[in-house]
């Protein structure tokens, strides 16, 4: 349903009126159902001669969205775009505003004259407004009341919705008898070669008559800008009936401005290509529509500079983003042990003096050794990481579905292979961790805290296990493995673009495709891809995560210290994931919380007190003696190693939190934590209770 121009109106079932009212009309509405799902309403002025649509009111599933030009308001509260909340989404385009509601409405605003809504239609027979009853029938029932057909003039005004203090008059304006005109531009333009296809699909005949009814309505009947609304709206039809209109403006008939160096098109995706989003046109389904949109071409590839805000750029020339930091193309930073640089809005570093590091969080966020960043809602076991040439070490991790949706994955084991058959295998069964070791003679092995198991092989292969408050895992590799990798983790060589290289050498388009191909099982199934959203599918559970996850980048916030040398967008955007996806959303939030605060440990930034108001049970919930510590960097102090050196001490870890022996108290062998003076000796590797006496060679 649509309407456009000088007051002309298109019903779901295909009518064409005019209906000139300047009053507050439904425009269409859920009706005939327990159940109004959704209400839109539309108001117009007259500016300069020309009408103009100066606000349009929806209520979708409760929620009250109005827009006005250049301002949206979501429950009397001002949004900025773009934006996405309790199933609605709102974006802007160069030319038009569009709403989406994940119950089946789309509604597109040009900010002016014209507005289109499309609905799914499961609301067949169940509307009611100016867009009519959605019956497929032209006419009837619309404008019969008591089985007497009402005009346009009189089916409008029993639309009128007035406010509560507001009393419009009904419409009296009725237009010319006998109205003609001599210009035939209105057939030329509409049956022109630019409408060849169009002509096809959408009945060109009404439209030709609005256009005379548009000349016949203007001051000047032969200012051909009057009728430019009819056309622009058969290009629109034409467009939603999958059709491709060609440019019908010229210089003299209907032109049009565009911003920065853009150029108008009259059918072109409407998933623009952005320096941040260089490919989002490829994965668009939607029909094409009019705008302002970069200029293609075989020779140059423009994307709009979203960085900047420079208008259309080569996608070359594209600039990146880091810590908030804008790098032109071209120019580096440093940090640490690497050096990037951006090239056409993705960043190349090199690294090869520091080690790589690769993670699976909340069950399928990973971010590969090259620090891309994709989501894999696995169910099988995968090859996380391995040598690529030889059986130096495989990494495999078993992620399966665990909840009430497709998307709910979790990390159930972590299996480490090594040279001549050792395996160390990390279950989480039934909630509890199972640890089984086969030979690995070559691996260390370290439980600094209760939430954390460290495992570092003498070649360079480290894994630090998170097991509180859900699994997760942490892979570091040594430089000496640059480019030799394969799996999920990527290859190792400071590019991103060929980090989805699938077990076949093909570098594949999508996480998912890739992904799929480091299945170790036949049986298993092939993921398919997602672009679902769950914080869309309750609104309650999007609150509790926008509270919760929005202390991640809240400026005064707990891990606002952070900020700067680790930027929490990825982990704010995986927080509300989990926590709005899982079936135990506090398990998931602390988890993705904790990621964060990981992340910044390894930067060195070291954040205390942020389990005061969020995830304080796990500082409370720790085994009888323990004690919860925010910073632990060493490893368990044990009474064994009072008495003889503890190899696994030698293993360095990235600082981590959790329940330990403190304030100068050691480990005994039954796993509680004691003064030095009640610890046990140790003789010969076995333990002497405190107050025995050994005699050995005459000595006691």
């Amino acid at each position: 349903c649509s309407t456009w121009g000088n007051f002309h109106f298109k019903t779901f079932d295909g009518d064409i009126f005019s209906f000139p009212g300047l009053c507050n009309y439904v425009f269409a509405s859920h009706c005939n159902a327990p159940y109004e799902d959704f209400n839109i309403q539309i108001r117009r002025i007259v500016v300069e001669n020309a009408p103009t649509i100066n606000r349009i009111t929806m209520k979708l599933e409760g929620v009250a969205v109005e827009l006005t030009k250049d301002v949206v308001m979501i429950d009397g509260n001002r949004v900025q775009l773009p934006y996405s909340q309790s199933g609605i989404t709102i974006e802007k385009s160069s030319i038009y505003v569009k709403v989406a509601s994940k119950m089946g409405i789309v509604l597109m605003w040009n900010e002016d004259d014209s507005m289109l809504l499309e609905l799914n239609e499961k609301y067949a027979n169940q509307t009611c407004g100016l867009c009519g009853d959605f019956n497929g029938l032209p006419v009837y029932n619309e404008f019969y009341s008591n089985n007497i057909k009402m005009t346009a003039l009189q089916f409008g005004n029993m639309q009128k919705m007035d406010g509560p203090t507001e009393h419009c008059e009904d419409s009296t304006s009725t237009p010319p008898d006998n109205c003609t005109d001599n210009s035939d531009i209105c057939q030329k333009t509409l049956t022109s070669s630019a409408f060849a296809e169009c002509n096809d699909l959408v009945d060109v005949r009404e439209y030709i008559m609005a256009c005379q009814d548009d000349l016949c309505h203007s001051e000047e009947s032969k200012n051909a800008s009057c009728i430019c609304d009819t056309f622009a709206e058969y290009s629109r039809q034409c467009a939603h009936a999958g059709g491709h209109p060609l440019n019908w403006r010229t210089s003299k008939l209907c032109p049009k401005k565009c911003p920065y160096n853009m150029q108008y098109q009259e059918c072109s995706s409407p998933c623009a290509d952005t320096c941040t989003n260089p490919e989002r046109s490829q994965f668009c389904e939607e029909h094409c529509m009019d705008g302002c949109f970069c200029p293609s071409g075989k020779s140059l590839w423009t994307v709009f500079d979203d960085i900047n805000n420079s208008g259309c750029i080569p996608h070359q020339q594209c600039s990146c983003i880091y810590n908030g930091n804008t790098y032109a193309t071209g120019t580096s930073f440093s940090e640490q042990c690497h050096s990037c640089t951006c090239n056409g809005g993705q960043w190349s570093c090199q690294d090869m003096s520091c080690p790589g590091t690769c993670s699976v969080e909340g069950g399928s966020h990973i971010s590969t050794y090259d620090k891309k960043h994709y989501d894999h809602h696995g169910d099988c076991t995968y090859v996380l990481s391995k040598h690529c040439k030889d059986e130096t070490f495989t990494i495999l991790v078993e992620l399966r579905k665990c909840g009430l949706t497709d998307t709910e994955t979790c990390l159930k084991t972590v299996t480490l292979n090594m040279n001549k058959g050792q395996t160390v295998r990390m279950q989480n069964k039934h909630g509890k961790q199972l640890l089984k070791i086969r030979g690995a003679k070559e691996l260390g092995l370290n439980q600094p805290s209760s939430f954390f198991i460290i495992m570092q092989t003498n070649f360079g292969v480290h894994l630090e296990i998170q097991i509180i408050p859900i699994m997760q895992v942490f892979v570091r590799l040594d430089p000496i493995f640059k480019n030799q990798t394969c799996g999920l983790c990527g290859n190792f060589n400071n590019i991103q673009t060929d980090d989805f290289k699938a077990i076949s050498g093909i570098i594949e388009g999508t996480a998912t495709a890739f992904a799929n191909t480091w299945r170790t099982q036949a049986s298993c199934p092939n993921i398919q891809r997602s672009f679902e959203n769950p914080c869309a599918l309750s609104i309650d559970n999007e609150k509790y995560a926008q509270h919760w996850c929005g202390l991640l980048t809240d400026s005064k916030g707990p891990f606002a210290d952070c900020h700067y040398a680790v930027n929490p967008s990825v982990y704010h955007m995986n927080c509300m994931f989990d926590t709005c996806n899982c079936e135990n959303s506090e398990d998931c939030l602390c988890a993705a919380l904790s990621s964060y605060v990981r992340a910044c440990a390894a930067k060195g930034i070291q954040l205390r007190g942020w389990r005061t108001d969020v995830c304080s049970k796990y500082t409370t919930s720790c085994p009888k003696s323990l004690s919860y510590s925010y910073i632990i960097s060493s490893c368990q102090p044990t009474c064994r190693s009072l008495s003889e050196p503890d190899v696994t001490c030698n293993i360095k870890f990235v600082p981590v939190d959790g329940c330990t022996c403190v304030n100068g108290t050691y480990m005994d062998e039954s796993g509680k934590c004691v003064p030095a003076n009640e610890c046990p000796c140790y003789y010969r590797g076995s333990p002497i209770p405190f107050g025995e006496v050994v005699h050995e060679n005459g000595l006691v």
